[in-house]
């Protein structure tokens, strides 16, 4: 026991050291790529005609340059709100932004201000543009008509015409095509204060779409658990439009009116080419501003898919990056007794640096019922049998409640679920979990040997999928889902990070093997570093993985708690190489690609992974394993033909070697042998056929056997799933997420 608290002293004492060593390094910032030969092109075009046009000569006898200088001082003084929405900027607006008038021909008729021919205004760094800029001195009345266009950042549309009425903050676009960044909107439409910046924007939207390549993919669904007295259970069910990088939209008229942009009818796509394959449909539609984020409303909205199908889905909003369903149902059946309607809020920020969110549940079957089968009887262990008990007023209602935070370059998050506000019943109506979390870059720097990965994930790894593995974190495994990067040319990619987290969680939910079980309470330190590379078409990852901390949880023998501290070191090493790979594929996807968002990247490659842990308790147990994973994966067709031009079939074989046992049941290590087998396979046109299945090569039982049959296209795909071993059924909607330059022709 000496030895066992001695051990334990070492390990805390390296862990408060490296805490006194923590180092903040700032996110660099790269600038955009600009067009010179462009702006060199404009500029001289422009000298040649302003030197040899003799109403621009005129213009200047005529006191014409005046008359601009009024239109400037109106649309900076005037145009204040105007200004605001585009700039997110609420004070001192008058002295911060630059404006300028910039054209081929400038005259003044009858107290209306005229520029024609290349007629720019530059607010700042943003630019307007059309054939002809006009403005009513007297009615305060700015006019843009034909071919106007309005570019800042990476956020674009073009448009027939444009109308401002600045002394009663009003206005309208006529016939309105562009494209909206959501990744870059909040930092494009901040005020640049250099009166050069004209130098900065000068280019044009490409025509057509260059360098398109997929990002990610954004699921929508839900899950469907039959049991022996439920026929139907929804333990699942989200529908919320997710955050897509870039929307192409249209419509005949977008109205401005003091901060607020509607639109009776407007159309939203992801997709990259015409004819879209997924349009989001928005009726009587609306957006605003709000503690600086943009919010759009839709009243009444729908799903188009491939211009066949509608699938009403009703009003929706979305909150800058996280979108929000305000009303939902769905169901659980095993802490809420049914099911259950819930309202959304968004996140109020509460004050500098902290936000906090609420959404509240009415437990409908629960208060039908009268009854609940949630709780154990009353004064008994939480560990019992759950029972039916009676139930009040009270326990009609849930809630969730969430707040985030930063404090001293942490990352402060709280998260809490009451699936009733009984006080009585809160010890089991309550699951919590609170993080403290810092990250630390330890990527090299940009002209290294290496191309760094920007903006990676903290589960983000070069590679492969692996299975969780039980480890030292507070939920009992390591989540390294990694992230699909295809390179181009053989690039190499790395990616070196440092993570360090204090957690404490209540009664959370463990996925360990093929069950779910129940940690009690723990409360600790993690620390661990992530590297991952990609050199010359090969992945590998790398995690080192420290955790101690206190743990209270049902016993592996026996349905009573016992408690311990844990001491928890794991690595994870996964390899792939390519033992044959096609050459000749296409760099991109392009119209033709129908079905797939992505090049499908042929080749025959093996992976493998090795994974190692020690955990020790302190009342005297300790665990060990290594587990080795190891099988082929081999990709054949391009997904491109309309039969059978796609097949998948990957095979691993699962090791593990064990040595102890843990006190804990929700930590044990399972240690049979298994084969794991996945098969996809298109079968004509977009229809994909799926199976998985993991077979116990002690016992011979099949675990996770998944049927499942999608629709696949480039820019969504559908589908629905079972599961024969916990007889699940699901069904899924995925959206797919592009990022590119240019843009499209209006669809």
């Amino acid at each position: 026991m000496i030895k066992l608290q001695l051990r334990n002293f070492l390990v805390y004492f390296h862990g408060l050291v490296i805490i006194e060593f923590l180092i903040f390094f700032p996110n660099k910032i790269f600038a955009k790529d600009v067009n010179k030969n462009k702006l060199i092109e404009l500029n001289v075009k422009s000298n040649h005609l302003r030197s040899n046009n003799i109403n621009y000569r005129k213009r200047i006898l005529n006191g014409t340059d005046l008359s601009k200088n009024e239109v400037v001082k109106d649309l900076k003084v005037e145009g204040k709100n105007l200004f605001e929405l585009l700039a997110f900027e609420q004070k001192d607006l008058e002295n911060k932004y630059y404006v300028e008038i910039d054209s081929d021909i400038q005259y003044r008729e009858e107290g209306v201000f005229f520029a024609k021919g290349n007629a720019i205004i530059y607010l700042s760094d943003a630019i307007l543009r059309g054939d002809l800029i006009k403005y009513d001195l007297q009615n305060k009345l700015l006019t843009v008509v034909g071919n106007v266009i309005f570019e800042k950042g990476e956020q674009y549309f073009e448009a027939s015409k444009l109308s401002y009425d600045l002394r009663k903050d009003t206005g309208y676009i006529d016939n309105v095509y562009g494209l909206l960044n959501s990744d870059t909107f909040a930092k494009d439409f901040k005020l640049e204060l250099d009166n050069n910046n004209r130098d900065l924007i000068e280019q044009e939207i490409i025509n057509g779409v260059e360098q398109p390549k997929y990002v990610n993919t954004a699921t929508i669904g839900f899950v469907n658990q039959f049991e022996d007295d439920n026929n139907f259970n929804i333990t699942k069910a989200d529908f919320n439009i997710p955050s897509i990088r870039r929307w192409r939209y249209k419509t005949e008229k977008l109205i401005y009116d003091s901060k607020t942009l509607k639109s009776k009818e407007i159309f939203f796509t992801n997709d990259l080419y015409n004819k879209p394959q997924f349009v989001f449909l928005s009726k009587n539609f609306s957006s605003e501003i709000i503690d600086n984020k943009l919010r759009l409303i839709s009243r009444n909205s729908w799903l188009v898919l491939d211009d066949k199908v509608s699938i009403p889905i009703g009003r929706r909003s979305f909150f800058d990056r996280d979108p929000l369903t305000k009303w939902g149902f769905g169901a659980d059946f095993k802490d809420k007794d049914g099911y259950y309607l819930f309202r959304g809020t968004y996140p109020r920020k509460i004050f500098k640096d902290y936000s906090f969110q609420l959404q509240p549940y009415f437990l409908i079957q629960r208060a039908l019922k009268g009854k609940s089968n949630s709780f154990t009887r009353k004064n008994s262990s939480i560990l019992s049998k759950k029972v039916e008990t009676d139930i009040d007023f009270s326990d009609y209602f849930g809630m969730d409640v969430n707040l985030k935070g930063k404090e001293h370059n942490w990352d402060i998050e709280s998260k809490s679920q009451l699936n009733s506000l009984n006080s009585e019943r809160f010890d089991q109506a309550l699951r919590s979990k609170f993080t403290l979390t810092k990250r630390i870059n330890l990527n090299p720097e940009e002209d290294s040997e290496f191309n760094l990965i920007k903006n990676a994930d903290s589960k983000a790894f070069i590679g492969f999928e692996e299975e969780n593995y039980s480890s030292s974190l507070s939920s009992g495994k390591i989540d390294l889902n990694s992230t699909d990067i295809y390179s181009e040319e053989n690039k190499s990619l790395f990616s070196n990070f440092l993570d360090f987290q204090f957690y404490g969680t209540y009664r959370e939910k463990v996925i360990k093997d093929f069950a779910t079980e129940e940690l009690h309470f723990a409360s600790g330190f993690n620390l661990s570093n992530k590297k991952s590379w990609l050199i010359n078409d090969k992945k590998s990852s790398l995690a080192l993985i420290y955790d101690v901390g206190y743990f209270k949880s049902e016993r592996l023998d026996a349905r009573e708690f016992t408690d311990a501290f844990r001491n928890s070191f794991v690595a994870q090493y996964n390899y792939q190489f390519p033992i044959w790979k096609k050459t000749s594929l296409d760099r991109a996807i392009d119209k033709s690609y129908r079905f797939t968002p992505k090049v499908i990247n042929q080749s025959l490659r093996w992976s493998t992974g090795l994974q190692s842990g020690l955990f020790l308790y302190s009342e005297g147990s300790s665990q060990s394993a290594l587990k080795i994973d190891t099988g082929p994966v081999l990709t054949l067709g391009s997904y491109k033909k309309k039969f059978l031009d796609y097949t998948q079939i990957s095979t691993k074989y699962s090791y593990v070697i064990k040595g102890g046992e843990s006190p804990f049941k929700f930590d044990s290590i399972d240690k049979d042998p298994r084969i794991k087998l996945s098969l996809k396979q298109q079968l004509y046109g977009p229809l994909l056929f799926s199976y998985d299945n993991i077979f116990n090569l002690n016992d011979g039982t099949n675990s996770n056997v998944t049927y499942a049959l999608d629709v696949n296209r480039r820019a969504y795909s559908i589908g629905a799933f079972y599961n024969s071993t916990d007889e699940s059924v699901g069904i899924r909607f995925n959206i797919y997420n592009f990022d590119y330059s240019g843009l499209s022709p209006e669809f």
